[in-house]
Parts: C-alpha cells; sequence; structure tokens
C-alpha cells in the first residue's frame, strides 16, 4: 500500500487575514446586475392568473393579510421581469470578489461553476456565508475561460453545477409548469 505525503503547513506561514499583500486586479469587467430577458404577454397573463386565483381561494379561508402579501409578491414578479438591470462593475482581484461595492474575501467563497440562466453565461460563487449563499457574476462579453483561469487560482470549480433538492424541484416546475407560451 503506497503512502500519500501531505506535507505539515506551518501556521506561522500562512498569511492572516489582515496581513498587507500586494492586491492585484486579475480581471474586470462590466455587466447587468443579473440575468434579464424580455418577457413576452404571457408570463405576465399566467402571473395575473395565478395571484387572482390562490387571492380567492384565500378569501374564501379568509386570510387577508395572505392576500396582502400575494399581491405584494405578484408586484415584485412584475418589476423584476419588467424592468431591466441595470450595469455593474465585477471584479476578481488576488483579496476576493467584488461586485458593484459589495466585497467578498476568497475564505468565504466556497467553489465555483458556470451554468447559463435566462440565456446568458452566469458565474455561480457558493459562499460559506448563510447569506447570500451564492453570488451570481453575468459574464455579458466576458471570455469565460479568463474568468475560469482566474478564479480557480482561489477556489475549486465544479464541471457539473452543484443542486440542492430545491433546485430541482424549481426546475422541474418550471419544465413542467412553464409561465411563457412556449408554443410560439
Amino acid at each position: 500500500m503506497a503512502k500519500v505525503f501531505i506535507p505539515e503547513i506551518d501556521a506561522d506561514l500562512q498569511p492572516k487575514l489582515g496581513e498587507t499583500r500586494q492586491i492585484k486586479t486579475l480581471l474586470s469587467w462590466e455587466g447587468s446586475s443579473r440575468p434579464f430577458r424580455k418577457k413576452d404577454r404571457s408570463y405576465y397573463t399566467t402571473i395575473a392568473i395565478l395571484v387572482i386565483l390562490f387571492s380567492l381561494i384565500a378569501i374564501l379561508a379568509k386570510e387577508f393579510l395572505l392576500i396582502g402579501v400575494l399581491l405584494s409578491i405578484g408586484f415584485v414578479v412584475y418589476v423584476l421581469a419588467f424592468v431591466p438591470p441595470s450595469d455593474v462593475l465585477y471584479k476578481i482581484s488576488t483579496q476576493g470578489v467584488t461586485i458593484a461595492d459589495h466585497f467578498w474575501f476568497w475564505h468565504e467563497l466556497d467553489s465555483f461553476w458556470f451554468r447559463e440562466k435566462e440565456g446568458q453565461k452566469v458565474l455561480f460563487i457558493q459562499t460559506r456565508l448563510t447569506f447570500p449563499a451564492q453570488l451570481m457574476l453575468v459574464l455579458g462579453s466576458s471570455d469565460k475561460e479568463k474568468v475560469k483561469k482566474a478564479a480557480a487560482r482561489f477556489l475549486p470549480f465544479h464541471e457539473i453545477p452543484k443542486t440542492s433538492f430545491l433546485d430541482r424541484w424549481a426546475e422541474g416546475l418550471q419544465k413542467h409548469f412553464p409561465l411563457e407560451n412556449t408554443h410560439r
């Protein structure tokens, strides 16, 4: 049986969080703040029908607070689907990842993968934090291989994206019950 040599790391040689070291921007690009695709009229009609249907059920159950929640969720879904996102600056540096004015150190991040969402290439970064659990960086016109090379210096890459039970359930719902008319 072959023995595997694992060198011990001296704690004094590891860089501390507060230590000063050269911070270098490896890659930066500008892209939309979230994946966006213009929705057609059937999407908005389906959302309105669902909100009205669930509101009628809530009226029968005399859950008037739930009606307010349903109307609020319907409004947020409408706004997110109708209003295009603003452009933000994404940066990958030797110290961490910056999205607009928010910064995350590498030790707060866990791993990364790529996925297509709303017809756009997106870099997903899993965090070690409770909130946000994932970061989404829309690549836009940025080269996927350059981004992969820069992020792989600090984080492990997943060829097959991590999916939880909730992710698989949501994808199944979208597949079997689309909110847009797919027959056009």
